[in-house]
């Protein structure tokens, strides 16, 4: 197995693995809505990553966990836009 193909599937199996234990109870940014009464003020709007989930997946692990992917590839593509920019203005 070569440097890349790990690269790429160590990352993969971390998120499948963490997928497993994510919780469904709120984290600390929704409990402070809540105890201020600021969710009453939030407009609702229709996200894709709702709960960190995909709401048209139906399992909930599976959608999880390709949330995770998918928060994966964004942080990627991220990386190599600041990367490149910072190469970019330091050259």
């Amino acid at each position: 197995m070569n440097k890349k193909t790990i690269a790429i599937l160590v990352p993969i199996f971390v998120v499948l693995i963490a997928s497993l234990f994510a919780s469904n109870y709120p984290d600390i940014l929704e409990i402070l809505t809540i105890n201020y009464n600021f969710d009453n003020k939030a407009k609702i709007t229709p996200l894709l990553f709702t709960n960190y989930s995909f709401p048209f997946i139906n399992n909930q692990h599976l959608s999880t966990f390709c949330s995770g992917i998918t928060g994966l590839f964004i942080l990627d593509f991220l990386h190599k836009v600041m990367n490149k920019t910072i190469k970019f203005f330091t050259n």
